[in-house]
């Protein structure tokens, strides 16, 4: 099914801020030395918060001035480099829980291409995060947190590899690296409880590769069973001091995964509350409603969501409303809701923002409809201004199917 608003028709996709398995590798603790100033732990929570909020350009500002008044820090180009991957996932509208429901999504290949001037920024922001780590560990090479700083980069540069480029080998290359770190630390230091996030999201993400891949996981030394992760992730959304919500991020879509849907609603309902701003976690909400069967009020939140685009609020605005109202109307006539989706499918062939395979699409949907409630002659016509655009998805076979039935009655 599809996710309103996102625009990727055939899957239901909940918002996680996915690349969302993979998205809270960016995110370390703050401890040790000098690297655990609580000034510094105060303004950079604000910035996660932001980022939560979806307030990207605001997180970047605050994490520009950190990264002025901390020029040694590792932490500051790390979350100005996580902030151009999110930035590129909202552009892809792939920032959304369910993509990593299905097994094809760590495996399967994209035609998008990250802009180049954004592309070199990410990378050249993320060089000099592990270029201010290698200089801790110069000093003490059993620094823990030069370690963990290095291995939330790589596990950076793991998620950017599984998530923009859709490259396996090269995000297990860099996993391998985080994790490896990640291990040494809390073998060292059991109490090291954020690093057990970055722990887990490795060792689940490995254990669900589906058994046609595991000949790359074998081939890059990867390790790793669902469980084991599920435990870490726990643990660090548990007793983790900086990455609790992170933590929780992760833990949700793991429990959609994993069909644990109660779980999944009570997170998803306390992250929308903490994040006001964000148009995203109504949305996980409203899609696990709907995946632990209460349809009715899984229809009001998408409904309300739907409202707040229209009123264009901070945040919501980013989502486009002629593929949120089509994926809507999709969802509607999945769950049953007839006039409902035919109001919606109507109003995305009224708009003329409505890109033209959703539009197609709505024709199709809208004479489907019309056929089941007895209209054959609109329905027909409907069928017809499928046929005279543009093929998309098989539509036109879908219309022909349909004609056919038509005339057949």
């Amino acid at each position: 099914m599809p996710e309103p608003g996102l625009g990727k028709t055939g899957s239901v996709k909940i918002c996680g801020i996915c690349g969302v398995i993979s998205i809270v590798l960016f995110f370390p603790s703050l401890q040790a030395r000098n690297l655990r100033d609580p000034r510094f732990m105060t303004r950079a929570e604000a910035g996660f918060d932001e980022i939560f909020n979806m307030d990207y350009d605001q997180a970047e500002r605050n994490f520009a001035a950190l990264e002025k008044d901390y020029p040694q820090h590792p932490a500051p180009p790390l979350y100005r480099a996580s902030i151009q991957w999110l930035k590129e996932m909202q552009r892809r509208q792939d920032l959304s829980l369910n993509r990593f429901l299905t097994a094809t999504y760590f495996s399967s290949k994209t035609n998008e291409v990250m802009p180049p001037q954004e592309r070199t920024e990410f990378f050249d922001e993320i060089q000099q995060s592990e270029a201010l780590s290698r200089a801790i560990l110069q000093k003490d090479r059993r620094d823990k947190d030069g370690r963990y700083f290095l291995a939330t980069a790589y596990g950076l540069r793991a998620s950017f590899a599984i998530t923009i480029d859709h490259h396996l080998r090269e995000a297990f290359n860099y996993g391998n690296k985080a994790y490896s770190y990640a291990r040494q630390l809390t073998e060292e230091d059991p109490q090291y409880y954020d690093a057990y996030l970055t722990l887990g999201i490795y060792e689940y993400t490995v254990g669900s590769i589906p058994w046609y891949m595991r000949w790359m996981i074998y081939i890059v030394g990867a390790r790793g069973s669902k469980q084991e992760g599920l435990d870490h992730i726990k643990l660090a959304s548990e007793k983790g001091q900086y990455v609790k919500d992170q933590a929780k991020l992760v833990s949700m879509v793991l429990d959609a995964r994993e069909h644990r849907y109660a779980d999944g609603l009570a997170l998803a309902s306390n992250l929308s509350t903490r994040f006001p701003r964000s148009c995203l976690f109504p949305i996980n909400l409203a899609q696990l409603l709907q995946l632990d069967g209460r349809k009715e009020e899984s229809i009001s939140l998408f409904l309300e969501i739907e409202k707040r685009i229209e009123k264009r609020e901070p945040n919501f605005d980013k989502l486009p409303l002629p593929s949120y109202r089509f994926n809507l109307g999709t969802e509607l006539l999945y769950m049953g809701k007839l006039d409902l989706a035919r109001e919606h499918f109507k109003r995305s062939i009224d708009d003329p923002e409505t890109p033209e395979r959703e539009k197609a699409l709505s024709h199709l949907h809208l004479g489907q409809i019309l056929s089941w409630q007895g209209q054959t002659a609109e329905a027909a016509k409907e069928c017809k201004v499928v046929l005279s655009l543009k093929d998309v998805d098989g539509s036109h076979d879908e219309a022909r199917k349909l004609l056919n039935k038509i005339n057949k009655r």
